[in-house]
């Protein structure tokens, strides 16, 4: 008689499922890596502060907003507002927060490879010819803090932010549900809608540990 070594017969209706289960598993990690890049869309660095005469200057050489899709739109001839805050508040929750914000409007001439920059609301200051670091430079001038706003004898933490109007925050590309899955759309969607956004902030702070540049 011959015997034959017969495999013997698997996979039923559990093991057939739980094969399927690790092919999800790399999909789930894109749809929750997507997830998380929106609650990181904005982009933190180091904020410095100078005092000059009776006035704080800010200072933030990596803050840029000049960037993305509002960079693409002003290179294509448009233009794009941007809503600049900073925050100064002591630390340890005791009062006196101060906040000051600027509405400027951005423009690019094609021709010079420059920008202009006007300030929307009062005084309305505007300046041209700029290159992008000296712009962004010339808008941060703008939200210089009175030093009177500052805590005598305490400690203050000073915050930037920096976004867009709500006419120019436009959401980010469309999903096309012949390439994204239902699972992907559902985790990705506030990362695709969510508007850019800069923020810079300082480390603690003290006004007596800030020298006055007016006074070298």
């Amino acid at each position: 008689m011959n015997h034959t070594n017969k495999r013997p017969i698997t996979g039923g209706p559990d093991q057939a499922r739980a094969s399927h289960r690790p092919r999800l598993r790399p999909t789930l990690r894109a749809a929750l890596a997507l997830a998380v890049c929106g609650h990181l869309g904005a982009q933190s660095v180091l904020l410095t502060l100078e005092r000059d005469g009776d006035r704080l200057r800010l200072s933030a050489p990596s803050f840029h907003f000049l960037t993305g899709k509002p960079l693409e739109r002003l290179h294509d001839g448009g233009s794009v507002t941007y809503v600049l805050s900073v925050t100064l508040e002591a630390e340890g929750g005791e009062p006196g927060r101060v906040r000051l914000t600027r509405k400027v409007v951005f423009s690019y001439d094609l021709w010079e490879e420059k920008f202009s920059v006007v300030q929307a609301d009062a005084p309305g200051r505007s300046a041209s010819r700029l290159t992008a670091d000296a712009a962004e430079a010339w808008c941060l001038d703008l939200l210089a803090l009175p030093v009177g706003a500052t805590p005598a004898a305490k400690t203050f933490v000073v915050k930037l932010e920096c976004s867009l109007t709500d006419e120019d925050a436009h959401p980010g590309e469309a999903p096309s549900g012949a390439t994204l899955t239902a699972l992907i759309d559902v985790f990705s969607r506030k990362a695709r809608t969510a508007p850019p956004r800069w923020e810079a902030v300082s480390g603690p702070l003290r006004l007596a540990d800030l020298k006055d540049k007016s006074r070298k």
